[in-house]
């Protein structure tokens, strides 16, 4: 891992681009070339995006400038023959100088240039430079989740919930400046295990073995058209080093306990990486319900109350292989796993006076969800030369689940009336190619372009065992489905710099083939549409460390196969939910405008953006049917919604760090008749102290205000974390101890929905006061070798799912 200033972040990449910019306004011309390689001295990693200074050795003048790409590598073209001296520099890093540089016709390959970390004495302390927990590059929002000590001992929806602009509620569900239409990847490449249940899938990765989240706002043209909102990616640990390396670590606590192992070996053209984890969990949870029907007789009142536990463990693999055959072709290929059993219980009552139903309703469930995830991905690159590549990648994905549910009611007597028994096997299988080509141009400009294709098909096969016991009656039911989706694109994206101004525009073109087959139903799907995706992004950088852009980009949402299957699901005897198979995909125009700074110690960026849906998709309730809640999914009209986003990082005094994300935005729902509005934020902090003698202390806390929805509004909520590190063993291994909100009983993750006919508050509340304590240990040696290049990977970004 690259080694930063401890004062300082990444949105010095702009000071960076704007220094590089400055060099070069005295262009040369010639027919020579000079390329290199940039890496760290310590991690053998890229530097990315650092200044690169090209100097006429007899007088130390500026001839030409330039800043590395993401793989750490530079170039100069059309240099004129003589002698040149080249200085690298980047912030928190010690300049470094290569004195003679001989150019004649042909190209210079200076090679692997190493650059040190700037180390400060401070009061006898001596402080190395360390990554920031937020970084602001030039098109993500980077956080630095290893850099958060009370990520320790949790899962991936623990560390999600910390991301600027996110939020996570109890069940899993993200969220992206207020909307739930994002996608998430893990490391770089899309997975039926986050296809089918991205909240399950969340739970399965332990928060040890994530390095970073990204966030893309406003993904280019080279990005699937869709996520909305834009798309999360997830990216593990992987040890790059040359030699053998590794850590493992565990966690024992009150809700959650952990293991995990990351094992990385690399040795002349080949690389190895492998992660294993393990995890355990049982959580509380309580339930309540109260609705108020307007009838012709009196309001009838229903009431419902209940509570459970949702416990399980599982454990996953990745595995990665990296075979560079030699400088110019490169080749690797990885495979992913997830396994787990996943359990729970609850009891519900139910009481209502609703004329001709049951007074009194006991209502218990037993569930097992029993899920198994593959991913098997393949990649090839060929370099013509920096900058100029062709990537071929192939990924084949698979997950199947297995669920089982139990429910019994009784009556108010006690007696079992109505049980019922529910099977399903269900898999998701997904096939994809693509081929990417990056091309750049002389004057400082780049061509990309690319083609892609997946396939998707899912099956399910339910059967629901109903029984009345005291009619002795059975109604055996059955829900079947087919449904494939393929989907045909391509792409081409080009990009500028011409001075202080940067452009990035492009288009993607998306052929969508649709087909399901609900047997059970007698409903039929066959669809097929095309998308024409524009975008464009402008930035321009003011005087040294102001950078301002601008953008504009369309997005499109596919239904998930959960929206578009009718079958109902009636497991409460109070609300029955099923899905709708005439959903058309919504169809989304984002604009933002942002700006970024930093002074001294600190650093800013805000964003203020708006975003307009058609054919929103929202979950609505049609209305209450003999007393039970009829809910579906909707294309219910438009969204609109705008606000202001600021992320900002200080240090007031050396030991101590402030990180902070405030997101304030208004959303106008419309449709189905009615009309919502109003403001909300949610706000996300993050402190940590260095205490000295490697003892440190962090704590982490969000606010999410309410939210409205089409009917009505979700409910605010907030959590906090604290936790405390101590470092051992020459800071091979750390002990620590973590606490959730430690004053808090619960948290309710509720909603209310209110129409013409009724109103009815909904409590979902989650007793997550946890205490844990963890510990790791890093191993391994370093040798001397050359560092892997960052791979291109497979993003199928896509398919709107649930909120």
């Amino acid at each position: 891992m690259g080694l930063l200033c401890l004062c300082l972040n990444c949105t010095m990449v702009g000071w960076a681009q704007n220094a590089s910019l400055a060099l070069s306004s005295t262009p040369v011309k010639g027919i020579g070339k000079i390329s290199g390689l940039l890496i760290d001295s310590v991690s053998g990693k890229p530097v990315e995006y650092a200044t690169v200074a090209l100097l006429r050795k007899d007088s130390n003048v500026s001839v030409d400038g330039t800043l590395t790409d993401e793989r750490g590598r530079f170039s100069f073209s059309k240099v004129p023959a003589g002698v040149y001296q080249l200085t690298f520099s980047f912030v928190g890093y010690q300049v470094k100088s290569i004195r003679e540089v001989s150019v004649t016709d042909e190209e210079v390959e200076v090679g692997r240039v190493v650059l040190s970390s700037a180390g400060n004495k401070l009061q006898e302390i001596t402080v190395v430079g360390q990554k920031p927990l937020v970084e602001d590059k030039v098109d993500r929002l980077v956080y630095n989740a290893d850099q958060d000590i009370t990520n320790t001992g949790g899962n991936a929806a623990d560390v999600l919930k910390k991301v600027p602009s996110l939020s996570v509620d109890v069940d899993g569900n993200v969220q992206l400046r207020g909307s739930a239409n994002v996608r998430v990847l893990i490391n770089n490449k899309a997975s039926t295990i986050m296809a089918t249940s991205l909240a399950d899938a969340l739970k399965q990765i332990p928060a040890e073995m994530i390095k970073s989240v990204e966030v893309i706002t406003n993904p280019s043209a080279k990005y699937d058209a869709e996520g909305t909102a834009g798309i999360i990616n997830i990216i593990t640990k992987k040890n790059a080093m040359p030699g053998l390396n590794g850590s493992a670590g565990f966690t024992v606590g009150t809700q959650n306990s952990s293991a995990f192992t990351n094992l990385s070996a690399r040795r002349g053209k080949v690389g190895l990486n492998l992660n294993l984890g393990s995890f355990r969990y049982s959580v509380p949870k309580g339930y309540g319900m109260y609705r108020r029907e307007v009838a012709e007789g009196g309001d009838i009142i229903t009431i419902q109350t209940g509570d459970g536990r949702v416990h399980g463990g599982g454990g996953s693999l990745q595995l990665g292989l990296d075979y560079d055959l030699d400088s110019v072709n490169l080749f690797s290929m990885g495979l992913q796993m997830n396994t787990g059993r996943y359990q729970g219980n609850s009891a519900q009552e139910t009481t209502t006076d609703q004329p001709g139903a049951l007074p009194y309703i006991r209502n218990t469930n037993d569930y097992q969800f029993i899920p198994l995830g593959t991913d098997v991905n393949l990649d090839y690159t060929h370099i013509f030369k920096p900058q100029q590549e062709l990537t071929l990648l192939a990924q084949f994905s698979q997950s199947n689940h297995d669920n089982l549910v139990n429910q019994d009611r009784f009556n108010s007597e006690d007696q079992l009336f109505y049980l019922q028994r529910n099977t399903n096997q269900n898999s998701n299988r997904e096939l994809t190619f693509q081929a990417d080509y990056s091309h750049p141009f002389s004057n400082k400009s780049t061509l990309e372009t690319g083609v892609k294709t997946i396939l998707r098909r899912a099956e399910s096969n339910a059967r629901y065992d109903i029984r009345y016991p005291l009619e002795n009656q059975a109604a055996p039911e059955e829900n079947m489905f087919n449904y494939q989706q393929d989907v045909v694109a391509g792409y081409l994206s080009y990009g500028l710099t011409l001075g202080k101004y940067s452009l990035k525009t492009g288009a993607r073109f998306e052929q969508t083939l649709l087909k399901g087959d609900f047997t059970s139903t007698h409903t039929f799907l066959d669809e097929t549409y095309g998308n024409l995706i524009p975008n464009i992004t402008l930035s321009r950088t003011l005087k040294e460390n102001h950078t301002l852009k601008v953008s504009y980009t369309q997005r499109i949402q596919r239904p998930h196969i959960f929206l578009l299957n009718p079958y109902r699901d009636n497991r409460d005897p109070k609300s029955i939910f099923f899905g709708n198979p005439k959903l058309d995909p919504e169809l989304t125009h984002l604009y933002e405008l942002g700006y970024s700074t930093f002074f001294k110690t600190s650093s800013v960026t805000t964003a203020l953006y708006l975003r307009k849906v058609d054919n929103a998709i929202q979950q609505v309730t049609l209305g209450i049917d003999q007393g039970v809640a009829q809910n579906t999914f909707e294309n219910a009209g438009k969204l609109l919604s705008y606000g202001l986003n600021l992320s900002g990082s200080t240090k007031p005094v050396p030991a101590l760090s402030l990180n902070g994300n405030l997101n304030v935005y208004y959303n106008r729902l419309q449709g189905l008749g009615t009309q919502n509005t109003g403001w909300q934020y949610n706000l996300n902090v993050t402190t940590g102290y260095e205490v000295g003698k490697g003892l440190s202390a962090q704590f982490t806390g969000g606010f999410n205000s309410p939210r409205v929805t089409l009917q009505g509004r979700a409910l605010s909520w907030q959590y906090y974390n604290l936790a405390v590190k101590k470092e051992l063993f020459n800071k091979k291994g750390s002990v620590s101890v973590g606490v959730n909100n430690p004053f808090t009983r619960s948290i309710n993750y509720g909603a209310e929905t209110r129409t013409a006919t009724f109103t009815q508050t909904n409590e979902n509340r989650n007793f997550n006061r946890s205490v844990r304590l963890s510990f790791d240990y890093k191993f391994g040696q370093q040798s001397a070798g050359k560092a892997p290049r960052k791979k291109k990977a497979i993003r199928n970004d896509d398919v709107k799912q649930g909120e």
